[in-house]
C-alpha cells in the first residue's frame, strides 16, 4: 500500500495547487464582475464554486478514462451507478428515515405539471412502478456538489417523466421512460406522490 499511498498523496498536493489556481483566476477574472463581490468573504462563494469546478474536471476526467478503454456509455453508467451506491452506503449514518418534500414549480412541466404547482416529492424511492412520474436529474449525479449550488440559484435541473416499466441489466435496476430513455434506478432522484394545483382548496394551507 506504500505505493498507492504515495500516489494519492501526490495527487493531493497536485489538486490543492489546483484548487488555489483555479480560486485565483475567479478572484482576477471573475469575482470583480460579480455584484456579491463585497460579500464574498462572507458566503466564501469563490471558495464553494472552485470546488464546484475541480471536482467536476476531475469526474470529466475518470469518465474520459474509462470511456478510453473501449466502454460503453451504458458501461458507463452500470459504474457510475455501483460508485454512488458504494459511495452512499460508506457514508451512510447509522439513523434512517424517508424524507418527503414539496416543491413550488417556477415554470411549466408540461404536460405533468404548470407553473406555481406544488408537487410532493419522496426522495430516494427504493421501488419505482410503471406509471409513476419522477423526478430526473438534467446534470450528471456522480458529483452532489452542484447541487448545493442550483439549489441557491433557485433553479433545480430536474425534468418530470412518467415510468413505462422497470427492469435489472447488469446487475443494476433501471427505468424505461415513456420515450424510451434507459435511466439508472439511483439516478432517479424522487418519486412524485402528488401534484397540487393553484385550484386545489388544500393549495392555500400548503403554501
Amino acid at each position: 500500500m506504500g505505493e498507492l499511498s504515495e500516489t494519492l498523496e501526490e495527487f493531493a498536493t497536485i489538486s490543492k495547487g489546483y484548487y488555489e489556481k483555479i480560486q485565483q483566476i475567479l478572484k482576477d477574472q471573475y469575482c470583480w464582475k460579480c455584484p456579491m463581490h463585497s460579500t464574498s468573504k462572507r458566503t466564501n462563494c469563490n471558495e464553494i464554486d472552485a470546488w464546484i469546478r475541480i471536482t467536476g474536471a476531475f469526474e470529466q476526467g475518470i469518465q474520459g478514462a474509462i470511456l478510453s478503454e473501449d466502454i460503453s456509455k451504458d458501461r458507463l453508467e452500470h459504474i457510475t451507478s455501483r460508485y454512488i451506491s458504494k459511495l452512499f452506503k460508506k457514508q451512510r449514518m447509522p439513523l434512517k428515515y424517508d424524507k418527503t418534500i414539496i416543491l413550488k414549480l417556477k415554470e411549466n412541466t408540461e404536460p405533468f405539471a404548470k407553473k406555481d404547482d406544488l408537487i410532493i416529492v419522496k426522495e430516494n424511492p427504493e421501488s419505482i412502478k410503471a406509471g409513476d412520474l419522477v423526478l430526473w436529474s438534467q446534470i450528471c449525479p456522480v458529483s452532489i456538489l452542484w447541487f448545493s449550488k442550483a439549489k441557491i440559484a433557485g433553479h433545480i435541473p430536474f425534468n418530470i417523466i412518467k415510468i413505462s416499466k422497470t427492469f435489472h441489466k447488469d446487475g443494476c435496476r433501471y427505468v424505461m421512460s415513456e420515450d424510451n430513455m434507459e435511466i439508472p434506478l439511483e439516478h432517479i432522484t424522487g418519486k412524485i406522490l402528488k401534484i397540487i394545483e393553484k385550484k386545489d382548496p388544500i393549495y392555500s394551507k400548503v403554501v
